[in-house]
């Protein structure tokens, strides 16, 4: 888990390890020092790998999540713990953005429009001198557990919001698509979905409001 993918963060920040240890213990305010020390590096090499500040935002936080539910399989490799902590969040970014734009050319493929070579250049840009998604799998009883939290979170969402949500998130509608569907105004889907969203933040923790993303893209879905 070394080698590009941490020269793209630069050298760890010191005490990486340590939080880490104590985020693995259970610690709360480790993990936020964790995520306030990685997540900038993070967005910035999303940002360069997929070209997209949105979509990159939206990957940084599946990375955590992804992370948070294989934390079990951390361990140390080479010279610097700090390091390997640094590339442990790198690698699954990476496996992350390379679905994430395996996908968009899939879609530029369904729907004819032309050449993709730049999704192609994009992909050859990535460092493959790294772990596959599969080795970083997760236990499925966890993700189930976790799937099953969001879900009773999605189910105190008022009809109209959560159908917003459900259309949004996990069927990849545009705001104006459901607009279209619904028959109603883009602007009032914005606001249902702005609520809808706001009631979550308050309900989920910043992983599971992740998981989100990772149903959108067929985890569990």
């Amino acid at each position: 888990m070394t080698g590009r993918a941490t020269q793209e963060g630069r050298s760890a920040p010191a005490g990486l390890h340590a939080l880490m240890d104590r985020y693995l213990d259970g610690d709360a305010r480790a993990f936020a020092a964790l995520h306030a020390a990685l997540a900038p590096r993070l967005t910035a090499f999303l940002v360069h790998l997929v070209r997209d500040t949105a979509a990159a935002e939206d990957l940084v936080q599946a990375t955590w999540l992804k992370a948070h539910l294989a934390r079990a399989r951390f361990h140390v490799q080479g010279a610097s713990p700090d390091g390997a902590v640094q590339a442990w969040y790198f690698t699954i970014a990476r496996n992350l953005a390379v679905d994430h734009l395996r996908a968009g050319v899939r879609d530029r493929r369904r729907r004819d429009l032309g050449d993709d070579g730049g999704e192609r250049d994009r992909l050859a840009e990535i460092p493959s001198d790294l772990p596959t998604a599969e080795d970083l799998e997760i236990g499925e009883a966890e993700a189930q557990e976790i799937t099953s939290r969001v879900r009773d979170a999605l189910a105190q969402l008022p009809a109209g919001q959560r159908e917003i949500v459900e259309l949004h998130k996990f069927q990849g509608l545009s705001m104006a698509e459901i607009a279209a569907r619904l028959r109603i105004r883009e602007g009032a889907v914005r606001v249902r979905a702005h609520r809808a969203y706001k009631a979550l933040a308050r309900w989920l923790t910043p992983t599971l409001r992740a998981l989100l993303l990772l149903l959108a893209r067929g985890g569990g879905a």
